[in-house]
């Protein structure tokens, strides 16, 4: 099955080193194999997909499931605290005729949203974000700026009370990022949900919770709450580390620094070529055969969490496509019957936010030329996204915004 041998060889997708620098683990998975064996979390072993090949023939494959019931740990209940996020209900976890009644629903509501009207919103809320740091001449861009633009649009957008921004933003964070408390992530996430839910039933507004309590699938309150969560979980923390890694490209790499200022040089060109060079959603997908299957000739063994590394499937190298922006080859929105459900909603408010603080940060810079990712092997985002910049564009930008 893998090269390793031992337990101590496999490479672990957690912890300082890996934070540091996870090019390693997935170049020594890579020298195991299109499928070798990692660890997630102290004890727990899953098999990772780093071969673009690979990866295709899994999400093209309908007998693997994606209901994480099949793994050993549910049953025995031994899934860590910190891995919460691999066992949350939601539209990713279903399969079959489930899977399709809920992927419906939530396609055809987020149909209806209105995408120029989003644009304007996180507009909006990034400029206030800005006001907050621009006489200071420095800020962290991820902390300060894209972690809440995106907590602020996704709020939003379900219908959640704005005050609750911080705390969606905050359990998500202990979800995503493996904290030991993440399973109270969950069940805070689901509290505000559970409560949006029945405030939205009293009193339906424009939002994704009212179309979802309105839509013709007729999903009961659980139902939505679990989608709208898996919406969240899934949507929100890398679209914030897109924002984040993108922006600290812009400032560092010397190609994109000289054309952005000469206009040679798109935000879209930057945000494609990260899609591939540095994926937001790291390691995930996670699919398990019900039986013993084959993959690219490797023995699968049943009930055991295989997960697709789409940080290392953009980087395999003998992937098609040309590795450079006009490049669609990536995995970054996965593929198949789970393909993400709002990519152009993603990119919407990625772009928006990135175009905010390009043209209002004059002289943006950063002050190192490399990043630590947060901890955790499920999204790569960048720790912190340290920023310099002289001033805000002009005091009539400022006074445009506060009236805003």
């Amino acid at each position: 099955m893998s090269t390793y041998q031992t337990v101590d060889s496999v490479p672990r997708l957690f912890g300082d080193s890996f934070s540091a620098r996870p090019q390693d683990a997935y170049e020594q998975l890579r020298a195991a194999g299109p499928v070798a064996w990692a660890e997630v979390a102290e004890g727990v072993h899953v098999l990772i997909v780093t071969s673009w090949a690979a990866a295709r023939e899994l999400l093209a494959d309908p007998e693997y499931s994606r209901n994480p019931e099949h793994w050993d740990r549910v049953a025995q209940q031994r899934v860590p605290p910190e891995l919460a996020y691999m066992v949350i209900p939601g539209i990713q976890r279903t399969d079959g005729p489930v899977h399709e009644r809920l992927r419906r629903a939530l396609e055809e509501c987020l149909a209806g949203i209105d995408v120029p009207g989003l644009r304007t919103r996180v507009h909006k809320d990034s400029r206030a974000l800005i006001n907050r740091f621009s006489d200071r001449g420095h800020a962290d861009l991820m902390r300060e700026y894209a972690e809440p633009v995106v907590a602020l649009t996704f709020t939003d957008l379900v219908g959640c009370p704005t005050g609750t921004a911080d705390q969606l933003r905050s359990a998500v964070h202990t979800l995503t990022f493996t904290e030991p408390d993440a399973t109270q992530g969950w069940d805070d996430l689901a509290g505000i949900l559970w409560d949006t839910v029945q405030t939205k039933k009293k009193a339906p507004a424009a939002d994704l919770t009212s179309a979802l309590l309105t839509h013709p699938a007729r999903l009961n309150d659980q139902e939505i709450v679990c989608q709208l969560a898996s919406l969240i979980v899934l949507g929100t923390a890398p679209t914030a580390a897109w924002i984040g890694s993108t922006l600290h490209a812009l400032m560092t790499e010397p190609a994109y620094a000289s054309q952005l200022v000469s206009g040679a040089v798109t935000i879209r060109t930057a945000m494609n070529e990260r899609l591939w060079g540095r994926c937001p959603v790291a390691n995930s997908s996670v699919h398990y055969a019900p039986w013993p299957k084959t993959l690219r000739g490797l023995q699968i063994p049943a009930r055991v969490p295989i997960m697709i590394s789409h940080a290392a499937t953009g980087l395999d190298p003998s992937r098609p496509g040309r590795a450079d922006a006009r490049d669609r080859s990536h995995f970054g929105w996965s593929a198949g019957v789970h393909r993400c459900p709002a990519p152009s909603l993603a990119t919407t408010i990625a772009e928006a936010a990135i175009e905010n603080a390009v043209d209002a940060l004059w002289d943006l810079h950063a002050p190192t030329s490399t990043v630590a990712s947060k901890h955790g092997p499920f999204v790569q985002c960048p720790a912190h996204v340290g920023a310099l910049f002289a001033q805000v564009q002009g005091r009539e930008w400022l006074e445009h915004t506060k009236g805003a």
